[in-house]
């Protein structure tokens, strides 16, 4: 295998690239305004400094706007407090940057090519290279730099360097005018540096270097606290959900017990029901006493039923199948069968019966 294409910075770059490739393609999937109300990253207040005066803009996208134009002169701090809009507290964050643009002109372009390990440690290598580069002190300049290319074993990078003099002048009129300068940078249309050692605000600068971060991390937080917001709807449905439940549990047990009292007492009416009757129709208490008599000790009835000349008797005897031939034998009844084949009791050496029997003429 190939052993540089196992290098961590062609990864990494590859990486990179690939990132700002996705980044643009789904860019391009929204439309036009979204698009353009999320571009923030380019969005500055720019001071271009000129020979003779500061021109302030108002760059939006690729739109530039004029504010102003300030002469150099004894006024060119106050005029500048004025021009420039002034942002405080949180409102800080979401302010355009304040940016210093010094004309391309003045700088002295140094092309450099380092190995391609040097992108480890760009910043410290550059400290030592500015100075065989540039013909003054290193303490007498500022210089930024770009990476203008990146190959498997070489890396290009662009160096600009400036006299500090004019550039600590017009820093320190924007100090005085209370500007805080998020960077400095040329006005070559380049693009911003990857590094160098001009003079900024810090804040501001740290505020510069997350703008292009703002917008996805607002989208973030959104989408994070969209899911908190679902997940407490659902969470909270299914505390409802297991509320319900317990309380249809409850409720089905209540309703079994209900049922349960309800046959007892559907049952002890009908008790009740056929007391009462029996009790109106003397003779019926007449036959039924008969029976009672005729019937063996270990047998009772759950059931009696008299229809005309005619007697049902519902019960359990241990000696079922002898119950024809006494009732047969008896004076008052005749005519006795079983109606449904004798079935096992509910104890062992019980049978449950159904005999029907006649009454004999003359019986009562």
């Amino acid at each position: 295998m190939d052993g540089v294409l196992l290098r961590p910075g062609t990864w990494l770059d590859q990486l990179l690239a690939f990132w700002r490739w996705w980044r643009t393609e789904l860019a391009a999937l929204l439309p036009p305004s979204l698009r353009e109300a999320l571009r923030t990253a380019d969005d500055a207040t720019l001071i271009d400094v000129e020979p003779s005066e500061f021109v302030v803009c108002r760059r939006q996208g690729a739109v530039e706007t004029v504010i102003a134009r300030i002469p150099r002169d004894a006024f060119a701090g106050r005029a500048l407090r004025l021009a420039v809009p002034h942002a405080e507290g949180l409102a800080a964050w979401f302010a355009d940057p304040v940016i210093l643009q010094l004309p391309a002109e003045d700088a002295l372009s140094r092309p450099l090519r380092l190995p391609r390990g040097a992108a480890r440690n760009l910043d410290d290598i550059l400290k030592h290279e500015v100075v065989r580069q540039s013909p003054l002190d290193a303490a007498d300049i500022y210089y930024d730099y770009r990476v203008v290319a990146a190959g498997r074993e070489t890396l290009d990078v662009a160096l600009r360097i400036i006299r500090r003099e004019p550039v600590d002048a017009c820093v320190q009129l924007c100090r005085d005018a209370g500007i805080a300068l998020s960077a400095v940078e040329f006005a070559d249309g380049g693009g911003r540096a990857d590094g160098g050692t001009f003079p900024a605000d810090a804040a501001a600068a740290r505020v510069l270097r997350f703008r292009p971060r703002l917008v996805p991390t607002l989208a973030a937080l959104v989408l994070l606290l969209a899911v908190g917001l679902l997940a407490s709807i659902y969470l909270r449905g299914e505390a409802a959900a297991a509320d319900l439940d317990d309380r249809v549990d409850a409720a089905r047990s209540g309703a079994m017990v209900v049922e349960a009292l309800q046959q007892k007492l559907d049952a002890a009416n009908r008790q009740a029901a056929f007391l009462a009757q029996q009790k109106r129709n003397p003779a019926a208490v007449a036959v039924l006493a008969t029976v009672a008599r005729l019937l063996p000790d270990d047998a009772w009835l759950y059931e009696f039923e008299l229809n005309g000349d005619e007697v049902r008797l519902h019960g359990f005897s241990a000696e079922a199948a002898s119950l024809i031939a006494l009732f047969d034998s008896s004076p008052y009844f005749a005519d006795a069968q079983f109606r449904a084949p004798l079935m096992q009791g509910p104890t062992p050496g019980q049978q449950r019966f159904d005999l029907s029997v006649k009454l004999r003429k003359g019986a009562s």
